[in-house]
């Protein structure tokens, strides 16, 4: 009896030994998936905010158009519409050499346009602000309206001074006829750009903007 006692004792022993073995390796083998998950899901994280980041990086405006002109505007509102727009101007006589430039469905009401910040008059009633923007005219099918910025923005003004009788063929047709006319809303060249911008932007969609 006391040979199978202790046979008996030998076996239980053993048993709880593998027992306590298998138990671990099961704690092991538990803590190793834990840590894996846990890995793969601060991964996951890592990569979503990385995805996130390059969602909302916005390309510089100069990158998106070619041979694009800078200029600044002095704006004195944005509508949704030309009437609201139109009814603003009409109700502040400061504005009377204003023009209103739509862009991508928005309406702005701008008072004077340069070619250099240092040169923008800002407007006290109404405020005013400084409107920094982009033309570009390539992607016109006009060689004469590719020109139009780039007349625009010429520092001397050369070609701001209008005489019907002047012909410049790499400018479109109306040129003089139209700065002329926007000569007698002002004597400003500033307002006189403005002006004359705001048509060939409203007859040739052709001609981008961008802020």
């Amino acid at each position: 009896m006391k040979v199978v006692n202790r046979v008996m004792q030998r076996q239980i022993i053993r048993a709880m030994v593998i027992g306590a073995s298998v138990g671990l390796l099961g704690v092991a083998m538990f803590l190793g998936i834990l840590q894996a998950n846990s890995h793969l899901a601060t991964k996951e994280q890592n990569s979503d905010v990385t995805q996130q980041t390059k969602d909302t990086t916005t390309t510089p405006v100069a990158g998106e158009m070619k041979n694009a002109t800078s200029f600044y505007a002095s704006q004195a509102g944005v509508y949704s519409n030309y009437e609201s727009a139109s009814a603003f101007v009409a109700e502040q006589p400061a504005l009377k050499e204003s023009a209103i430039v739509e862009v991508e469905g928005k309406y702005y009401v701008w008072t004077s346009m340069v070619m250099e910040e240092s040169q923008l008059l800002l407007v006290d009633n109404p405020k005013t602000f400084k409107k920094a923007f982009y033309v570009s005219g390539e992607s016109c099918q006009e060689a004469t309206m590719v020109e139009v910025p780039k007349a625009l923005a010429e520092k001397n003004a050369a070609k701001l001074k209008f005489n019907e009788d002047l012909k410049d063929s790499t400018l479109p047709t109306d040129w003089q006829s139209i700065g002329k006319a926007a000569s007698t809303i002002s004597s400003n060249f500033d307002v006189i750009r403005l002006q004359m911008f705001a048509h060939y932007k409203a007859k040739n969609p052709c001609l981008q903007v961008k802020f």
